[in-house]
């Protein structure tokens, strides 16, 4: 709402001059940032750095605004707009997480620009919509309400949800939604504002899921494609119109994750008797097309996947090129090798699961914690590129030409994807030492040449030095 305010001339003058004052400024690129203590080669450099207290909570932790404060999800994060850092602080007790608090930080220096109780909430969307962090209470009632806080002043309002909300994300200035569904109705997903959920579309899908299984949904919209995951099957939606564009359910039974970089879509293909049986996987382009298929019941699920388009598509122990169902090459070793004592149905899960963590352009980064080896392969004709020890569990977080920025709980360095060299290490001791994220997971995002390193102890940006 804008107020209209009556100001006399001399006050009209006053506030043209301030206003063209600071049109004439620029704003600054936040400086460099300061050597890290401990670090090597052409490592970032520390911007700022705060703990829980130093935003006000003594004996707090750092979790990800996304995954919400209703239980405690173990996930440190944060969410920008590249000005307003938005994380969220609260204190454990037992699997509670109390006391919780959104935060916003300005990027530049970390000042503390404001803070709003957020006790019970289910989770936040992963953009701001409006300049506003967009949250959501309650999925497993008949009510759910909506909070949205202003990124740069922290004024915060709540509104009732027009209908019960079993999941939230944001993308592109549009909030997108899942709905609780009563016995007998389709899931329905709907796009629109904070204030009209369903004020653009709302689409239902032709689920055989039961409305009891609602809650274990999933809706995705990253990569310029929406994904609505239920038990028994994976929806893909357009964005803009809500249109399906393509589906796997009964007696096709799927689920899968996040889309690639490039739109396509892991799919895990299952037996609908028992979900836990993975009968093969595929990946599937944006309009529905299968470019490549497996029977393999081994499953590689990179977290951060980003293929080139040129190489053969990674699927179980092969790699294949797209509309050839024969494989380029076949590597036995991408699967974990099961100990005799491990039992059903540990063994079984342990089978499915490949060892690529990561596909960056032509290469797939592998970890082998049984070996406590990493190593890395060539897409193009599955050979190993180089092999290392390592026992400590990563993620890749970002990826600059050749360079991927690893980060983990004991981890954050820059290595040459191609030879395994080590371009740069910053000690993760210079953060914080307690060895907490060794429970806990950190999180690694980058905002325009800022990146942004959060563990449950500290927030930090990184800059080049």
């Amino acid at each position: 709402m804008t107020r209209r305010l009556r100001i006399s001339a001399a006050a009209a003058v006053l506030a043209a001059t301030l206003a063209c004052a600071s049109c004439a400024v620029e704003k600054q690129p936040p400086p460099a940032g300061t050597p890290v203590d401990g670090a090597t080669g052409s490592a970032p450099g520390l911007g700022w750095t705060l703990t829980p207290s130093d935003v006000g909570i003594e004996g707090g932790q750092f979790r990800d605004p996304v995954q919400g404060s209703d239980t405690d999800s173990m996930e440190s994060g944060s969410i920008t707009d590249g000005s307003t850092v938005v994380t969220l602080v609260g204190r454990l007790d037992g699997r509670e997480f109390v006391d919780a608090t959104l935060v916003g930080l300005d990027i530049a220096d970390g000042a503390v620009r404001w803070r709003v109780p957020a006790e019970d909430v289910v989770g936040c969307g992963e953009e701001f919509v409006d300049g506003q962090v967009v949250c959501y209470r309650g999925n497993t009632g008949t009510r759910s309400e909506i909070l949205t806080v202003d990124a740069e002043s922290g004024e915060s309002s709540t509104r009732d949800a027009a209908f019960p909300v079993t999941d939230l994300t944001t993308a592109d200035g549009h909030v997108y939604t899942s709905h609780a569904v009563d016995e007998g109705d389709r899931p329905t997903v709907s796009r629109g504002t904070v204030d009209a959920l369903d004020a653009d579309w709302s689409v239902q899908f032709d689920s055989a899921s039961s409305s009891g299984s609602q809650f274990t949904s999933t809706l995705h919209t990253q990569n310029g494609i929406g994904l609505f995951d239920d038990d028994q099957g994976v929806f893909a939606f357009d964005l803009d119109t809500g249109d399906n564009l393509w589906s796997r359910t009964i007696p096709s039974c799927a689920r899968s994750g996040a889309a690639a970089r490039d739109g396509t879509v892991r799919v895990e293909r299952m037996d609908c008797s028992d979900p836990s049986v993975v009968t093969g996987s595929e990946v599937v382009d944006t309009d529905g097309t299968v470019l490549a298929a497996t029977d393999s019941v081994t499953l590689q699920q990179p977290t951060f996947d980003a293929p080139a388009e040129s190489s053969p598509i990674l699927l179980g122990t092969s790699g294949y090129r797209p509309s050839n169902p024969d494989p380029v090459w076949t590597d036995d070793g991408l699967v974990w090798t099961v100990p005799p004592d491990i039992a059903a149905p540990a063994a079984r899960f342990l089978r499915t699961r490949g060892l690529v963590y990561a596909v960056t352009g032509s290469v797939a980064l592998l970890r082998n914690n049984d070996t406590a080896t990493e190593s890395a392969i060539d897409l193009a004709t599955g050979n190993t590129l180089w092999s290392r020890e390592s026992g400590r569990f990563s993620e890749v977080g970002a990826l600059d030409g050749d360079v991927a920025t690893l980060f983990g709980p004991e981890v954050l360095q820059g290595i040459d994807i191609r030879t395994g060299s080590t371009v740069w290490d910053v000690p993760v001791t210079a953060f914080d030492d307690e060895g907490i994220d060794r429970q806990s997971w950190p999180e690694f995002d980058r905002a325009g040449t800022d990146s942004i390193y959060t563990r449950a102890l500290s927030i930090s940006v990184l800059r080049a030095t």
